[in-house]
């Protein structure tokens, strides 16, 4: 009986600057994290100029505020601007290629969900009124940007 050697697959040596996805140097090489990055400052910014228009008071309520004359803004909705930002930041800044473009496309899932829902009137709490307006089309354009940079246009790895 003939003896049948298999020859042993090499197995990838373990990267010692990455564990779970989180870089252990700082770094943007990629389409994905320049947008996480890119836009994280935007949003954070944005929440921080939010709290100067809207101030800390009708957290929830839908006021006259506006950002840049179209935007509805309550002081939740800079909560909000300021969560996102981190959340790309942290994407851009620490994670893998690979990490940074499964988070926007997980921001872009988000924007096109809360585009609807702002359409069909779910998001008060937000600030932002019921119908096609101004607040849907950023959101729409942030989401399917956001999509576009999650893997979509392809990136040198």
């Amino acid at each position: 009986m003939a003896t049948t050697y298999y020859r042993r697959r090499p197995v990838a040596e373990p990267d010692n600057e990455t564990t779970w996805g989180i870089q252990s140097a700082i770094g943007i090489k990629s389409p994905a994290k320049i947008f996480a990055t890119v836009f994280g400052v935007v949003c954070v910014l944005l929440g921080i100029v939010g709290f100067f228009i809207t101030g800390f008071e009708k957290f929830t309520e839908q006021t006259d505020a506006y950002l840049l004359g179209l935007f509805h803004l309550t002081p939740m909705y800079n909560i909000a601007l300021i969560g996102i930002g981190a959340l790309w930041l942290i994407a851009g800044l620490t994670l893998t290629n690979t990490a940074a473009e499964g988070m926007n496309f997980a921001m872009g899932g988000f924007f096109i969900l809360a585009a609807l829902l702002a359409y069909l009137g779910a998001l008060p709490i937000l600030g932002i009124p019921a119908g096609f307006g101004p607040d849907v089309v950023l959101h729409i354009v942030l989401g399917v940007a956001s999509l576009l940079f999650s893997g979509l246009i392809p990136s040198r790895r």
